[in-house]
C-alpha cells in the first residue's frame, strides 16, 4: 500500500497537484502519517485541530459512552487538515482491512485501489485469503473504478464480486517488469492503454513491479476524469521514494532496512534478497509484533542468515525478543536477543567481521 501511494503521490506532485497523504503506521516520526506535498503535518495545524477535535470527542465521550480510539482521532484529524489547507487531491491508505476501517467512511471516491493481498491481522479480518479479500473490498464505492494490484486467482474472483455489485469498473493491473542490468533498476510496464512506460526507479525490491503498474492504472484513471497525470507518470515514478522499505542506508557496512512483517512480506523480501544479494552472506537484525505470525516468518528466512539478531520493538502488542529467538533457534542457532536496538545494531556490525558477512538486513514490524 505504502509503495503504491508514494508512487501516486510523486506523480501528482509533478504534476504540480496538492496532495493530502495519510498513510501509517508511523515509521520514523510520529507526525509523517500525515503530509502535504511529503511535508509533515505543521506543529501549530496539529495543535489547533486537536483541540478541536477533543471538544467533539468530549461529546461523544459524554453522549454516547465511548470515546473514539486514537487512530479515529488521527484520521479525522488527516481529514480536517487536509480540508482546511484545500488539498487537490487526498491519498487515504487503510489502517486494516477495509470495510470496517475507520479511513472507509467516504460516499464516493475517485478511485478504489487494492493493493497486494495476504494473510495478515487473520484475528481480525479473517482465517483464509478469501475471508480477508472480502474485508478489503469494502472500500469499493458504487459506480466508482477500482484498480487491483496482480493478485491470485482466489483474490481476484472476490474482488470482481464485490464490484459487479456495486456497478464499479474494475481494471486488474498486471505486473511491470524489472531489469537490473549496468546497475540500472528499470521497470518497464505496457498499460490498459496499450502505451509502454518506462523509467529508472529510485525504490528497490521485486514487489515494486506489481506497485508501480497498479499506480499507473489509477493516474490513467484520474486522466479520464480530468486530472492532469498521464505525461507525468515516467518522471513521477522516477523520483517517488518511500523510506524504510528496502532501503539502503548505509555502505560500509551494507545496511539495508525493510518493512517486512508478515508471511507475504517475508516471502518478497527473500525474493530480494536472491535478485540482490545472490549468494551473499547476511547478518539479519528481526523484531516483530506478537500477532504476526512470527512462527511461519522464522521458517521462511532464518536459514538464509549467518547470524540473526533479535529484538523487542518499542510497542504494546510487541513480541518479547526472546520468544522471538528461541522459535528461530528451531532453524538457525547463531541467533541472540539483544537488549535494544542499539545493542542489536553494534552487535550487527561486529558480526560483519566475526562471520564475515557482506550486509546487515533489519527487518519486521512497522513501529515507531
Amino acid at each position: 500500500k505504502g509503495s503504491t501511494m508514494a508512487f501516486l503521490n510523486s506523480i501528482l506532485m509533478e504534476a504540480g497537484y496538492k496532495v493530502g497523504r495519510y498513510s501509517s503506521p508511523a515509521v520514523f516520526e510520529e507526525d509523517e502519517i500525515i503530509q502535504i506535498n511529503n511535508q509533515n503535518i505543521e506543529p501549530n495545524s496539529l495543535g489547533e485541530i486537536i483541540t478541536h477535535i477533543k471538544e467533539k470527542c468530549d461529546y461523544i465521550a459524554k453522549t454516547y459512552g465511548f470515546h473514539p480510539t486514537p487512530f479515529e482521532i488521527e484520521t479525522a484529524l488527516a481529514f480536517e487538515y487536509f480540508k482546511r489547507k484545500n488539498c487537490d487531491i487526498v491519498l487515504v491508505e487503510c489502517g486494516m482491512g477495509g470495510a470496517t476501517d475507520a479511513t472507509n467512511v467516504f460516499h464516493k471516491v475517485l478511485c478504489s485501489i487494492i493493493a497486494n493481498i495476504s494473510l495478515d491481522h487473520t484475528v481480525f479480518l479473517g482465517d483464509t485469503i478469501e475471508e480477508i479479500a472480502r474485508v478489503k473490498s469494502g472500500i469499493i464505492k458504487a459506480n466508482c473504478p477500482v484498480v487491483v494490484a496482480k493478485q491470485q486467482k482466489e483474490i481476484c474472483d472476490v474482488i470482481r464480486e464485490e464490484a459487479e455489485k456495486k456497478n464499479s469498473h474494475i481494471v486488474m493491473a498486471k505486473e511491470a517488469q524489472l531489469d537490473l542490468g549496468n546497475g540500472e533498476n528499470i521497470v518497464t510496464y505496457r498499460a490498459s492503454n496499450g502505451k509502454e512506460y518506462k523509467a529508472n526507479l529510485k525504490m528497490l525490491g521485486t514487489y515494486q513491479g506489481k506497485n508501480v503498474a497498479t499506480a499507473i492504472e489509477v493516474a490513467l484513471i484520474l486522466e479520464k476524469k480530468g486530472y492532469n497525470t498521464e505525461k507525468y507518470i515516467k518522471n513521477g515514478i522516477e523520483n517517488a521514494v518511500w523510506k524504510g522499505r528496502f532501503e539502503i542506508i548505509s555502505k560500509e557496512p551494507l545496511f539495508v532496512i525493510d518493512g517486512a512483517h508478515n508471511p507475504g512480506a517475508i516471502e518478497e523480501l527473500v525474493k530480494c534478497i536472491d535478485l540482490y544479494f545472490t549468494n551473499k552472506r547476511i547478518t539479519f537484525i528481526m523484531g516483530v509484533l506478537a500477532d504476526k505470525d512470527f512462527k511461519k516468518e522464522a521458517e521462511m528466512i532464518a536459514g538464509r542468515g549467518e547470524m540473526i539478531i533479535t529484538v523487542t520493538p518499542d510497542n504494546e502488542r510487541a513480541l518479547n525478543g526472546e520468544i522471538l529467538a528461541e522459535t528461530i533457534r528451531s532453524y538457525n542457532s547463531n541467533v541472540i536477543c539483544a537488549k535494544g536496538m542499539d545493542e542489536a545494531v553494534k552487535m550487527s556490525i561486529n558480526s560483519v567481521n566475526v562471520n564475515n558477512c557482506d550486509l546487515i538486513i533489519a527487518f519486521g514490524s512497522l513501529s515507531y
